[in-house]
């Protein structure tokens, strides 16, 4: 009768990288050599040598994007209405996935509970202007 015997071993891995520093004219000759090859890795060594795309710029952790309009989180926003809001980068869970926010008094020395978000404002008491001092 057949019986086995099971147990765990762990075990350490050791694994080298190449880099290499290829002019564009050079990683260009590679990519053609590699057009025609079909091996193992040849798709993840053809997609290292892929032309990269111009870097995005980028925004600052303290800025949410929402409909093309940067929101700053912390910052004091009118609506038309003469409502004050502001936002932290907690998300919401109305399930916009914008930032949570609360309704601020004119005077900024009081604020309500964080539960709007900032889909839910911009959508009921938008468009929001950022008040400056």
């Amino acid at each position: 009768m057949a019986t086995a015997q099971h147990e765990t071993r762990t075990r350490t891995v050791e694994e080298k990288f190449v880099v290499l520093t290829l002019t564009e004219d050079e990683a260009g000759t590679l990519r053609s050599i590699l057009d025609g090859y079909s091996g193992p890795n040849a798709m993840g060594i053809y997609r290292a040598l892929a032309v990269p795309a111009a870097p995005k710029a980028e925004t600052s952790a303290d800025i949410f994007e929402y409909q093309g309009v940067a929101y700053e989180y912390g910052a004091m926003y009118r609506g038309p209405g003469g409502d004050h809001f502001e936002f932290d980068s907690v998300v919401s869970t109305d399930g916009t996935c914008t930032p949570r926010g609360r309704l601020v008094s004119r005077s900024g020395d009081a604020a309500g509970e964080w539960n709007w978000s900032l889909g839910e404002v911009v959508h009921g008491y938008g468009p929001l202007t950022k008040v400056t001092a």
